[in-house]
């Protein structure tokens, strides 16, 4: 039978270690992304994980590195160490005696020692952004070679704030180069970053309204947060997995959990981004090797973990953005094989697990802890009454509305206007101003028995209430004003 990568003009020898890791058939991605990349051309790649979207990259690379030259022809950047290792373990394999030189740099690894590797005069670099750039700077290697670039994973790195030591990276490459990029969910931040770095870039998108594998059955259980422990202890004993990995929201979970477990006799352990680079890499090799039956981890190892036979995915906390959710579940149902992602939620939960669904298109199969399906209850929608508005902006004119609109604004008017007065007269003078003037202030005049003054100019005498026509004399520009006809007594005093 012929090998599906011989038809895609990969070199026999890359086609023969490619058949002795039981690879014969390329996936959907890898039949569009090789022959491009064969082709010179740049590639923008999204597709869910699990369909060999490493491979894609990794075959047309092998083509293109030239042994006779000592220096760094290809870059991979990835967000994780795990990723990068992975990376570079799967380049290896293809390596055979060809005489490429791959080397892992990432962080949690001696750096004096990288140093020594580096002088060897690696062909090709597999990394993550931040040890990279300090190997660069120190002046152990540079990139004036490097006419191969992938970023893997980008928008991860995007989200873990690579953005910056990308653009350090790109400034020391030259100007010419081939570039990929992968990513299992592609968001604005990555089409802008891909416009500025490819040049007719060919956009792979596989099933993009099928942003998970179609091989996981993907479950949903309603728990009580005090009893999540004991119900992922039910769920282990009903389902036996082969290799089970367990997602939680931080570190401090993750440890607590797994103390649980272990104290419950599971063989378990635990993964998270304090431990340190033996520790995790030897809790990685046991997972690996079915020495482990459950590995309890936070995010962080949500991306790069590509281990053979994940049977079942559970998000212990559910996440909170779908494409984490995406990467989670997404490490079961590998390279064609079926695979259970079950996600726990409590009652506050409900409206994460509805964003899941709408912004994936899915729904997940809701379950209780014993298997069996449970009819999913939702509160009909109800359209809220619309409050009609109120105001002059709410109909038009000649409307009742403007009508009473304008006689409340006047009303408003006015007691801000009698608050302003009661301020500058204080005390008894309230009730002697309420009770026989009849002017309007702010300029306009006042009529008092047949003569008129600006209010501004008058100054007002009320301790002597019985004078005639209410009781009040004022002086208007040092004069004397009558009131009613008559001469008030209390200003011929005053005068005296």
């Amino acid at each position: 039978m012929t090998n599906g990568f011989t038809q895609l003009k990969v070199c026999d020898r890359t086609v023969e270690l490619l058949h002795e890791t039981g690879k014969d058939k390329p996936t959907q991605v890898q039949e569009r992304a090789i022959p491009a990349l064969l082709g010179g051309r740049d590639v923008i790649a999204r597709a869910q994980t699990g369909v060999g979207k490493t491979l894609a990259f990794v075959i047309p690379l092998m083509e293109k590195i030239d042994v006779n030259k000592k220096y760094v022809q290809a870059l991979i950047l990835s967000p994780t160490r795990e990723l990068a290792q992975q990376t570079a373990g799967e380049i290896k394999k293809l390596v055979g005696d060809s005489g490429i030189n791959a080397l892992a740099v990432t962080g949690g690894r001696d750096f004096e020692e990288q140093k020594k590797k580096l002088a060897g005069k690696a062909h090709i670099l597999i990394g993550t952004p931040g040890r990279l750039l300090d190997h660069i700077r120190k002046g152990n290697t540079n990139l004036g070679g490097v006419t191969y670039l992938v970023l893997d994973e980008v928008d991860e790195m995007l989200k873990y704030g690579f953005g910056q030591d990308i653009e350090a990276l790109l400034a020391m490459m030259p100007q010419k180069h081939q570039t990929m990029l992968c990513s299992a969910t592609v968001n604005e931040e990555v089409q802008k970053l891909g416009k500025a770095i490819t040049t007719n870039g060919l956009l792979i998108d596989i099933n993009p309204e099928r942003v998970t594998a179609d091989k996981i059955q993907q479950i949903c259980i309603k728990v009580n947060q005090e009893h999540k422990p004991e119900a992922l202890l039910e769920l282990i004993e009903r389902y036996n997995p082969f290799l089970m990995l367990v997602f939680c929201d931080s570190k401090e979970r993750a440890i607590e959990l797994n103390d649980y477990l272990y104290s419950k006799g599971c063989n378990v352990d635990v993964l998270h981004g304090d431990m340190s680079q033996v520790k995790r890499r030897n809790v990685m090799k046991n997972f690996r090797t079915a020495k482990l039956q459950i590995l309890v981890a936070s995010d962080i190892a949500a991306r790069g973990l590509d281990v053979e036979g994940i049977t079942h995915v559970v998000n212990y906390d559910i996440p909170h953005d779908p494409d984490w959710y995406v990467h989670r579940v997404g490490r079961t149902a590998r390279a064609g094989r079926d695979g259970i992602a079950v996600t726990f939620y409590t009652v506050e939960d409900g409206k994460w697990l509805l964003n899941i669904e709408k912004k994936l298109g899915i729904s997940m199969e809701r379950q209780n802890l014993e298997g069996k399906t449970v009819t999913r209850t939702r509160k009909p929608v109800t359209k809220k009454k619309a409050i009609p508005k109120r105001g002059k902006s709410a109909v038009g004119p000649n409307k009742r509305g403007t009508k009473y609109a304008e006689a409340s604004r006047k009303r408003d008017k006015l007691k801000t206007k009698e608050s302003k007065q009661d301020k500058k007269f204080p005390g008894e003078d309230r009730a002697a101003r309420s009770s026989s003037r009849t002017f309007r202030e702010e300029g306009r005049t006042s009529k008092t028995g047949g003569r008129t003054a600006r209010t501004g100019e008058r100054k007002f005498k009320t301790e002597d209430r019985k004078t005639g026509m209410g009781g009040r004399t004022f002086k208007a520009k040092g004069k004397t004003s009558r009131t009613g006809g008559r001469y008030s007594k209390a200003t011929k005093s005053k005068n005296k």
